[in-house]
């Protein structure tokens, strides 16, 4: 039986209280004590409806207290990642071999110039483009993680398809803090970005904490922290592609949360989502060789 911490605290009255509602409904529920905290446990089945249980109780007692809401479980995010390190392999091997006589680079890579005057596919095509091996293994590795765990929060399909978005707007952001022939590549850009909507999500899931309390932004900062870690080292380091890219995460995350609510769980839509992904990068491809 898998269990899950629907809500946990310092102190045992709440999680007592929470669970003397969830009784009166004929959900089961236990308290149990473990590290000087307090969590209430159901089963992972019904998380969700036990969610809502007590979300109806806070309304009606407490407005400002903050449940965790049952996320979609971790593995649905792997197939994804899987996919998106396969994508950049397949890529930078086109590249590597000059696949069809192509100029994979000098069509493909993000110029600051020529995407202001109309070639947006460019912040598409520059997030496959890697200078070298080290760069894309790095990207790969953080990008498939960040992305695992944007999934937990709005499925697989929807994380990568608002990850690609949010990268390419990050592109477009720095093409137009440039404005001169500035010139970059990489799946950074994506990478920053899934960094972003995953500090707002952290945010937004609030677990046991008040909307007052400083802990409920301590995910977030985090996420700015390795920012700054991560996104600043190497000479050759574009910052301020990071810095958008990051930037475009937060508002993809920001829209999620109050506009489209995470209301695309369910398989056909992260299909679509999913396919959306797949065809936009390989219109942008196309647009690339023949535009």
């Amino acid at each position: 039986m898998s269990l899950y911490a629907l809500f946990h605290s310092a102190g045992p009255a709440r999680c007592k209280e929470f669970n003397l509602v969830l009784q009166s409904v004929h959900l089961d529920s236990e308290v149990v004590n473990s590290d000087d905290r307090f969590y209430l446990l159901v089963e992972e089945s019904m998380a969700a409806e036990a969610h809502q249980q007590l979300k109806l109780y806070i309304e009606e007692n407490a407005p400002e207290e903050v449940l965790s809401q049952p996320l979609i479980p971790i593995s649905k995010g792997f197939a994804g990642a899987y996919l998106y390190g396969l994508m950049l392999l397949i890529i930078g091997a086109l590249k590597s071999i000059n696949a069809l006589n192509l100029h994979w680079q000098i069509n493909g890579l993000a110029h600051s110039v020529k995407i202001i005057q109309g070639e947006w596919w460019r912040t598409i095509t520059a997030l496959g483009l890697h200078a070298d091996s080290a760069h894309m293994v790095g990207n790969i590795g953080f990008g498939a993680l960040f992305g695992i765990l944007v999934s937990q929060y709005i499925g697989s399909g929807a994380a990568w398809f608002t990850i690609l978005v949010a990268g390419a707007l990050g592109n477009g952001l720095n093409a137009y803090w440039y404005q001169t022939a500035h010139l970059s590549i990489g799946a950074s850009t994506m990478v920053f970005a899934a960094l972003g909507i995953l500090g707002v999500f952290a945010i937004n899931n609030g677990q046991n904490y008040s909307r007052r309390n400083f802990r409920r932004w301590a995910p977030f900062i985090a996420t700015f922290a390795l920012l700054g870690f991560i996104g600043t080292a190497g000479e050759r380091t574009d910052i301020m592609a990071h810095l958008s890219g990051y930037i475009c995460g937060c508002l993809s995350g920001i829209v999620w949360i109050f506009v489209l609510r995470r209301d695309f769980a369910n398989i056909p839509a992260q299909s679509v989502f999913a396919l959306a992904s797949f065809g936009l990068v390989c219109f942008a491809w196309v647009l690339a060789f023949i535009g």
